[in-house]
């Protein structure tokens, strides 16, 4: 199905000449936790062990050698016996041949080319971009990483760009105790904003978490070396690695880092030679900034191919590198491999008394002038400012109804609320004494973006006193250029939270639940993660049943699944009178590492939940993982490269070997490159053709009412991951059962 597309993708030919590797198991007594080090040690014996790649304890090399055992002194004085054991013979395409031998290899391949490793990437430090008007620098890498596709092993190569901060941590102090009233402030300030941030040591080169702050050392502190001397961290930065510092009473950061094998080290760093990375919520909220900086990382698509392909040609032209290769028997095409696709049909958008097309994947212009599906009047709600966003309340009050005409949706006047001021406990208060339950829906202006003062809202709204809620802040109703712009989102958005509908599609399928699930982690400091799961209710796949579910912080594979899944069969059930025939599950949130765990974890938590409704109910079921943190890129083939369309589907060459998988690019990108998205069908007995499951799944991306146009993943994925990240960042608890079938989380 669907018009025919040349494209070629970000994939590089990985020709492997049939080999045998030789595994070696590598033990170090004394236990020896530096790779480098180790690896150091191991180099010594390059030519008994030929060529090899190294993970820490296993050895991959070309030459079979017999047990050898030595002893080496490492440059602090540490004496180490070395047993290598030869542990097994690799055949040419082994299936036991691990991928990580070749990506240990291409990684020493990026160190070859003097490029540093930070996190799982590697950036050139040495060509750098300054933009010095917002103190950062910007240093150009590469994502890598070796893997089969439907035409064998490939090199999977993308652009990246590492963020850095010019501003040292002690700058960062400076700044703080310059700003807070005394000293105690300032450091629960700096505590709560720097614990957990990655900082970069520029004297190496190598990021570290900050675990802790160690406010009783400082740089005239000693420490024992491994020689048993003893020596402070001023002397010793200052003769390893020619650092004077200037500031001797800054306290340390420390870093616990995780031996191999069980254990711990604490590693302290010095503020004064540590760089921030990443981003503070202020610099995300600051527009000028992440406009400067899109200028250099949106990198568009003809841009980003011939990167790509200057970087694969910098591969096989470096000399040290090319013999590398050579010796390894492997050859590196320098051109991205190409395939024909399919662009699919575009939808026709119908709203309650008109329709639209969306060849451009954007009905924007048409949800100002239509009729809402099903429109819900606005008689009996509650507003609440404080009194310094009078002029942002009175603009909300008197353009409502003039954005609503059109949309078919009438808006009686508020009950109003002014606060004298805009502390928490204000909203709690008038929250607490003025729900009533006659009320639809509660709307609050917020002077400022602050999360105390939101989570209160939410908190109060979705448990103590249940009812849907809306926070605006205030400087979104501060501009009368885009004023009734942003008043008719609102409005719609606040229809979904009544239980009203905006749109729908052609969807010939019936009997037939649409599920999305994902997860995000509990901020509150405990050790939970939370699930949200939200299931289509209605034949046309527009309202939704919710639930969330807890689980233990950092596991991703869902535990509560059944009594979720039950009480949506229930919904379902009251609103259509019958079961649906038909199941099928987007998964969100899973890596390639836990595909088989949702087989053998999940799905069976759905059949159980089927068989215990009796009468044979038995559905059929398809469950789809749905993953965008992907690196493969697809671009249009034409004069140059283009972002290809949205709707074009990709399901043969750059697809994985013997899964059933495909790539979807269903959103419309207007800078850098279009990232698609992977759904792989992991668990399948719909009967449904790849043609019909990929049409299902573009049509799932048009149903999201936060965004009149199409998204990266299907609707369900985007409300579950809406209702996690809610209830994981503010509430922290299970919703009120009332607010279940509604979208009171948009």
């Amino acid at each position: 199905v669907g018009r025919p597309i040349h494209w070629v993708f970000n994939h590089f030919k990985f020709s492997i000449m049939e080999q045998y590797v030789y595994q070696y198991d590598v033990q170090f007594n004394p236990p020896n936790d530096s790779k480098g080090s180790k690896h150091a040690i191991l180099r010594t014996k390059e030519p008994e062990l030929g060529k090899f790649v190294f993970d820490g304890t296993m050895l991959f090399s070309l030459k079979r050698v017999p047990a050898l055992t030595f002893t080496s002194v490492s440059p602090n004085g540490v004496s180490y016996t070395i047993e290598i054991t030869f542990t097994k013979e690799l055949p040419p395409n082994s299936p036991d041949l691990p991928l990580q031998v070749y990506n240990m290899l291409f990684r020493q391949i990026l160190r070859s080319l003097k490029m540093k490793q930070m996190g799982r990437h590697y950036f050139n430090p040495n060509n750098p971009t300054q933009i010095k008007e917002h103190k950062l620098e910007l240093w150009p890498g590469y994502i890598t990483s070796i893997n089969p596709n439907d035409t064998g092993i490939v090199l999977i190569a993308d652009i990246a760009h590492k963020v850095l901060r010019t501003d040292t941590v002690l700058d960062y102090f400076y700044e703080v105790y310059n700003n807070q009233r005394n000293q105690a402030a300032a450091e629960a300030m700096i505590r709560e904003q720097l614990i957990g941030q990655i900082v970069l040591t520029r004297y190496n080169n190598r990021t570290y978490r900050i675990d802790a702050i160690d406010w009783k050392q400082n740089p005239s502190s000693t420490f024992e070396k491994r020689s048993g001397e003893k020596m402070s961290y001023f002397k010793y930065y200052d003769q390893v690695y020619q650092r004077k510092l200037r500031d001797l009473e800054q306290p340390l950061l420390v870093h616990n880092h995780k031996r191999r094998g069980g254990g711990q080290e604490t590693i302290y760093l010095i503020p004064e030679l540590c760089s921030m990375t990443g981003f503070t919520d202020a610099m995300r909220n600051d527009f000028t900034l992440m406009k400067d900086l899109a200028v250099h990382t949106r990198v568009a698509p003809e841009q980003r191919g011939v990167q790509l392909e200057a970087f694969t040609k910098q591969i096989n032209s470096h000399e040290t590198v090319r013999k590398d290769l050579a010796e390894w028997n492997l050859l590196l095409s320098q051109g991205m491999l190409q395939v024909q696709g399919r662009i699919l049909p575009p939808e026709t958008i119908h709203f309650k008394t008109s329709k639209t097309a969306s060849p451009n994947a954007d009905w924007s212009n048409d949800t100002k002038k239509s009729v809402v599906l099903q429109p819900i009047d606005l008689a009996r709600w509650l507003l609440i400012s404080p009194e310094r966003v009078s002029q942002a309340a009175y603009s909300l009050v008197d353009n409502l109804p003039k954005v609503g005409a059109p949309l078919g949706i009438r808006v009686a006047k508020p009950q109003s609320i002014v606060l004298r001021d805009d502390r928490p406990q204000s909203y709690a208060n008038a929250l607490m004494d003025n729900i009533r339950p006659d009320l639809q829906i509660v709307v609050c202006i917020l002077p400022q973006q602050k999360k105390d003062r939101y989570d209160v809202i939410k908190q109060i709204c979705s448990k103590d006193n249940p009812i849907p809620s809306q926070c605006i802040v205030q400087r979104s109703l501060g501009k009368p250029a885009t004023l009734l712009s942003v008043c008719g989102k609102i409005l719609q958005q606040i229809n979904c939270k009544l239980g009203g509908q905006l749109w729908r599609l052609d969807i010939p399928l019936t009997s037939t639940m649409i599920i999305g699930i994902d997860v995000c982690h509990d901020t509150s400091g405990g050790s939970q993660s939370v699930a949200g799961f939200c299931a289509s209710i209605n034949p046309t796949i527009t309202r939704y049943y919710s639930r969330v579910t807890f689980q233990t912080s950092g596991q991703e594979l869902v535990d509560g699944l059944k009594v979720c899944m039950k009480e949506a069969l229930r919904k379902y059930f009251e609103v259509n009178k019958i079961l649906p025939e038909k199941i099928i599950v987007y998964r969100d949130g899973v890596g390639d590492g836990m595909l088989e765990g949702v087989v053998t974890h999940e799905v069976p938590q759905f059949q159980e939940t089927f068989s215990e409704l009796g009468n044979g109910y038995l559905p059929q079921l398809a469950v789809i993982v749905v993953k965008k943190r992907i690196h493969t890129r697809l671009f249009e083939r034409g004069a140059a490269l283009n972002n290809p369309p949205p709707g074009t589907v990709a399901d043969h060459t750059c697809t994985h070997r013997g899964w059933y998988d495909f790539f979807l690019v269903s959103q419309s990108v207007r800078q850098g490159t279009v990232t698609p998205t992977h759904y792989h069908v992991v668990y399948d007995t719909t009967q449904l053709s790849p043609d019909h499951m990929q049409m299902l799944t573009f049509k799932m991306c048009h149903l999201y009412y936060n965004w009149p146009g199409t998204i990266r993943v299907p609707a369900p994925c985007q409300y579950a991951h809406k209702l996690a990240f809610l209830v994981g960042q503010s509430i922290h608890c299970d919703p009120a059962p009332v607010l279940r079938d509604t979208l009171y989380f948009l």
